[in-house]
């Protein structure tokens, strides 16, 4: 009853979800130049923007054409509040490249890499390639059949530093993968430049640098 006729707390966390929103927005400025590797304009147009006659081939990321990027937010993810950041955000229903940075109350701050369909045949190889570096750098693959599972409990995520069988399981034959690394709440300060690095590491990875 007290907190039925208390507002503050209402008002509280809804200013806590405006300062995630705006801390999103600055991260969109950060996240801008490090996909488009500074603002050299493309060499060719995106061969992977439409149809599945466009068959996907390795370029530079600069070359995708993606729209921009997309703040949305919601109360009810597993019952609790949520903002998410999606830049790139190629979602299609066979195909998906995205990187989403997600809020979740009460949680943590995650930095996702989602790809599926060709996107995920496309870059399979190159996270192989530069398997040790994402695992140094903390990242989890999604292990979960369900490709909208976001927290980091062990039945969604399995470290990268040490693959297993259900591993092998998702890099052999899943229509999808994902790699996530996680921030938490604690490190509110440090966040934007923690999430921008993490960005920056599944970026370098898919640019192959």
């Amino acid at each position: 009853m007290r907190l039925v006729m208390d507002p503050e707390w209402i008002l509280t966390k809804n200013s806590i979800i405006g300062k995630v929103v705006q801390l999103f927005a600055g991260l969109c400025d950060e996240y801008r130049p490090i996909w488009e590797g500074g603002n050299d304009p493309p060499t060719r147009p995106a061969p992977l923007s439409v149809g599945p006659s466009a068959p996907p081939c390795l370029g530079r990321l600069s070359d995708f054409r993606v729209l921009s990027p997309k703040i949305s937010k919601g109360e009810n993810y597993k019952g609790l509040p949520y903002v998410m950041l999606d830049y790139p955000r190629l979602f299609g229903k066979e195909d998906v490249l995205a990187i989403r940075t997600m809020f979740w109350w009460g949680h943590a701050f995650t930095t996702t890499l989602h790809l599926k369909g060709r996107y995920r045949d496309l870059y399979l190889p190159v996270i192989r390639e530069r398997w040790d570096l994402l695992a140094a750098c903390a990242f989890h693959i999604g292990i979960s059949e369900d490709e909208w599972m976001h927290e980091h409990v062990p039945e969604n995520y399995q470290p990268m530093g040490t693959p297993g069988e259900e591993t092998e399981k998702i890099l052999a034959g899943a229509p999808f993968l994902k790699l996530s690394a996680r921030c938490r709440l604690e490190w509110w300060r440090e966040a934007p430049a923690i999430l921008t690095g993490h960005f920056r590491v599944l970026v370098d990875v898919l640019n192959r640098r």
